[in-house]
């Protein structure tokens, strides 16, 4: 038997083999130990024939689906190896073999992949300069494709793989540049397992690829079909099944889509939040009101890549505010919806062979109200909802099928069978009947034997001669030539007759039949919904449109939104915004909301100055996701609006490092902002909050000041400016297209309310000390620092710290606060990174240099 697992092992060196011994998948060697650790299964050890025990663990095959998920998700990958011949009839070692593998990209266990989230593996491929990304989702059967440039790697493909985040990734010839993708995998999707895929030359894969898709879909991806024929033959080798349930294929097209790099994504919480990546106090968390697993996961790619084109947005929001307006019909829809299960993924598991008595159940339960589901939207006025209806069928032959042929409430598990109903199979129903009513079927054959032959006798039993008829000696009369003798007994002889044979072997057999039978039939079953499934996969897709549209339209009801209009004038005017995710989460109080108003002629660079903490940042990320709002079709929170959908949305938003590739916060913020100046177009949206604040004062205010007159003279996007530099507000007196805006504050003293409201105007002075007071610093620190700013504000003749002066005779304090080592020290030091206890450390540092340097003691 160990060599019979050597020889397996030996095709699966990277997996932990899943290796089955009678009612256990058994693990070995290294994969024990690391099935052990992981799993928590106690180690134990078997004799291999040497003198040391192997190591060895194991789970029980009928729950092992648990513990392979949990493998699955730290980025394993198992080798399922099966028993392919009856142990019973087998002679010598049973016959096994690796049935599938099972890896982070390719599980279709059911519970294994998060319901509302996609689960994507992909390919990556190379060739004279270009690299082709393909993705697909196995359990859902779409598949995603793009190129781009390798110089444009970082800006494009690391942003297709931070949207999408793959849980696997293959590769084949991508010679140097694998490495750059393996840095980045390594910082931003460390849980992605990469795979090098061993390429065949002999096989054409992009012919391989050609029949799972729409003729013109296909030809579209001229230079990517290799790169998706080769993630089709790893996906069909590693499942061992048939894929042909994968047959959407889809362009990533900046074109017709609103694009939004990864890290505007983030800034924005569209679909993670900043804190911890999950979805609590998200866009997607306030605007998804699905009932249905399909719903969910089209809607975050909704809100991920919105439309570009106005009759696009125009057709969705039609049925958005059809579903508003009338409230019966979308109580309606959601009721209905609300019945309908994940058939997309359960049309997967039908495909590849994994579906259970559950999963039919499902099927026929969700199939039951599509008729229900087609006459709500029948009195729909939308022509988004007409023609999404026209796209549902019912699918009847696949519904009557499994009425007649699965139970009610099946048994959870096909090879424990309780899953065929009755009447839907003859053999099935004698053998039921056999088994069920076998002492009744004696009992009328004893009758009818007596009767027939007129002989008393009776029916009985052992293990060793089976049933027979026993006729004593003093009832013996004629017997009929079909009675054989099988045993004679002192008083009596013991006779068979083929009748009664036959109901021994069906007797006896009839639990294991029974069994044999209902897999086959349920087999049966599952072969000819195949037959059926990329219709109905068209038909899950329309209702995952369908719940989409009631989610939007839900959102919008409860929430108190309006549809925004939509303009060519390549002007964004939004009346009373306010921020959808923030106005969720305030308890005590009603959110402030705001206007904004603009366009390329006076209003194209909004500079905003004001306090840190007065809503400079909502108000900015406020605007950027209304715009995104109206984009994907939904209506938005505000009072009036109307929008002129943009190409891109860009944010350089808060403070971060990214310590895993060595960058400093400020490089960082450079290399966004490097890359918002080199993407955007006039018809872009530019979000910039505080540029330049992670350096010195004057080496920021400069960068802050050319980034402005770069959007200006260059870039020519609607930008929103947020910034500490009040200075710059004197740059609007130079152009036209730029306008001041600023909070405004109440000021009592040295306290500070922040009104939360933006208004025309720039403010002439920093908060800073405020701010720190706000956030509980010592009061003695704070004393200290007003006649620190007195002192600068004296000595530079401002808010700026002027250039050292020039002294011409020794004062009694020496150079005072501007002697070299102080100045230096004060200069090279980041004040905005700095926590309280180091910021108390520094000035006493300071202090103590300045004391040194004046000859005071």
């Amino acid at each position: 038997m160990m060599e019979q697992y050597m020889e397996v092992k030996e095709q699966c060196q990277d997996k932990i083999l899943f290796f089955r011994l009678g009612d256990f998948y058994e693990m070995f060697f290294d994969d024990a130990l690391t099935a052990s650790r992981e799993l928590d299964l106690t180690l134990t050890g078997r004799a291999g024939g040497n003198k040391e025990k192997i190591p060895m663990c194991g789970v029980p095959f009928h729950s092992a689906e648990s513990y392979i998920e949990r493998l699955v998700h730290k980025g394993y990958k198992v080798a399922i190896c099966e028993q392919i011949e009856d142990p019973k009839l087998a002679k010598g070692i049973v016959k096994r073999k690796i049935i599938k593998v099972i890896t982070p990209g390719t599980i279709t266990l059911e519970n294994a992949v998060a319901s509302k989230q996609n689960n994507y593996i992909g390919c990556l491929t190379a060739s004279d300069g270009i690299i082709s990304i393909a993705l697909t989702d196995v359990t859902t059967g779409e598949c995603l494709w793009a190129d781009c440039a390798a110089s444009e790697m970082g800006d494009v493909l690391f942003d297709i793989l931070a949207v999408y985040e793959p849980s696997e990734l293959i590769y084949a010839n991508m010679g140097e540049y694998m490495e750059k993708v393996q840095q980045y995998l390594k910082g931003h999707l460390s849980q992605c397992t990469v795979t090098a895929f061993v390429v065949d030359d002999s096989v054409d894969y992009r012919e391989q690829a050609k029949p799972y898709f729409a003729a013109e879909a296909f030809a579209a991806a001229s230079r990517a079909g290799a790169c998706i024929g080769m993630l089709l033959a790893y996906v069909s080798d590693v499942m061992q099944s048939d894929i042909s349930h994968i047959n959407s294929l889809e362009h990533i097209d900046n074109e017709r889509r609103l694009v939004i790099d990864a890290a505007s994504l983030r800034h924005l919480e569209v679909t993670q939040n900043v804190r911890d990546g999950g979805r609590r106090g998200t866009l997607l968390d306030v605007l998804d009101k699905t009932n249905t697993a399909m719903g969910g996961r089209l809607l975050r790619k909704w809100l991920e890549a919105p439309l570009i084109r106005i009759a696009d947005i125009t057709r969705r929001q039609d049925a958005v505010e059809d579903l508003v307006l009338h409230e019966i019909m979308r109580q309606d829809l959601s009721d209905v919806l609300d019945r309908i299960y994940d058939f997309e993924r359960i049309l997967t598991r039908i495909e590849t062979g994994t579906a259970t008595p559950k999963d039919m159940v499902a099927l026929r339960e969700s199939l039951a109200v599509i008729p229900q589901l087609k006459d709500v939207l029948a009195g729909a006025e939308a022509d988004l909802l007409h023609s999404l209806n026209d796209r549902l069928e019912t699918h009847d032959d696949v519904y009557d099928l499994l009425c007649r042929g699965i139970k009610d409430e099946p048994g959870l598990v096909i090879r424990n069978g309780g899953v065929i109903r009755d009447g839907f199979s003859p053999d099935l129903d004698e053998i039921r009947s056999i088994a069920a009513n076998s002492h009744a079927f004696l009992q009328q054959l004893e009758e009818a034997e007596k009767e027939k032959t007129g002989i008393k006798l009776k029916i009985g039993y052992t293990k060793v001669f089976g049933y027979y008829f026993e006729i004593s000696h003093a009832n013996t009369k004629p017997i009929p030539d079909y009675y054989v003798r099988k045993q004679t007994l002192v008083n009596a002889e013991r006779y068979i007759t083929p009748e009664l044979k036959e109901f021994e072997i069906k007797a006896l057999t009839s639990q294991e039949r029974m069994l044999e039978l209902e897999y086959k039939l349920f087999g049966d079953i599952r072969r000819q919904i195949q037959e059926h499934i990329p219709a109905m996969q068209e038909t899950a897709r329309a209702i995952a449109r369908v719940d989409c549209l009631y989610s939007l339209a839900s959102a919008a009801y409860d929430n108190r939104y309006v549809r925004p209009a939509l303009n060519t004038k390549a002007a964004i005017r939004i009346k009373d915004g306010r921020h959808p995710i923030v106005e969720q989460y305030l308890k005590d109080e009603l959110f402030v909301p705001n206007d904004v108003n603009l366009n390329h002629d006076d209003h194209e660079i909004l500079v905003i100055t004001g306090p840190n903490m007065a809503g400079k940042s909502t108000y900015m990320r406020q605007v950027a996701v209304l715009v995104l709002m109206a984009q994907a079709g939904s209506f938005i929170p505000a009072k009036e609006a109307s929008i002129c959908p943009v190409d891109r949305i860009f944010t350089r938003i808060g403070a971060s490092d990214d310590i895993l590739t060595g960058q400093s916060t400020f490089m960082v913020e450079m290399k966004e902002v490097s890359y918002i100046l080199k993407h955007a177009t006039n018809r872009s949206l530019l979000i910039l909050d505080e540029i330049g604040r992670g350096t010195s004062t004057f080496d920021g205010m400069s960068i802050a000041r050319a980034v402005i007159e770069y959007c200006l003279k260059n870039v020519h996007g609607l930008t929103l400016f947020a910034t500490h530099y009040h200075e710059l507000i004197a740059m609007a007196d130079d152009s036209p297209k730029i306008k001041n805006y600023t909070v405004a504050v109440k000021e009592r003293g040295k306290h500070i309310k922040f009104l939360r409201r933006i208004i025309p105007g720039g403010a002439d002075r920093s908060y800073g000390l405020h701010v720190a007071r706000l956030a509980g610093l010592p009061e003695s620190l704070l004393k200290r620092a007003d006649v620190i700013l007195e002192e600068l504000e004296t000595e530079g003749g401002g808010t700026v710290p002027a250039q050292r002066p020039v002294v011409q005779e020794p004062s009694p304090m020496g150079d005072s606060l501007f002697s070299s080592p102080v100045i230096d020290k004060l200069l090279g030091v980041d004040v905005s990174s700095m926590t309280p206890i180091e910021a108390i450390s520094f000035l006493y540092s300071l202090q103590k240099d300045a004391k040194e340097g004046s000859g005071v003691h």
